[in-house]
């Protein structure tokens, strides 16, 4: 199974009715081959969970990462936080 980092770009109310704001993000697990990829109001930045695993058995989190760390692995692996970081002011981006 791979990561996924997933950035909302666009707000956007969910099922449950609750707003979401752009900028939210999360991470989890996935089936989806490594690469960035166009989601629904967001981007998906996808990494290889052999590379995943080697980072956190690097770090001090070895049993229990935290959601910031899978983040900060997930952007190390594209090595381009400027592509990670999306302006909430620039609805309309483009990635080179």
């Amino acid at each position: 199974m791979n990561w996924f980092l997933y950035i909302i770009t666009e707000d956007f109310i969910d099922e449950d009715g609750k707003k979401v704001r752009a900028g939210d993000a999360g991470v989890g697990r996935c089936s989806m081959s490594a690469g960035i990829s166009d989601a629904y109001k967001g981007i998906m930045y996808v990494v290889p969970g052999e590379y995943v695993e080697n980072k956190v058995k690097k770090s001090e989190m070895i049993y229990n990462p935290s959601a910031a760390t899978m983040r900060k692995i997930i952007e190390d692996y594209y090595k381009e936080s400027e592509i990670i970081e999306i302006s909430l002011n620039d609805i309309d981006f483009f990635l080179d």
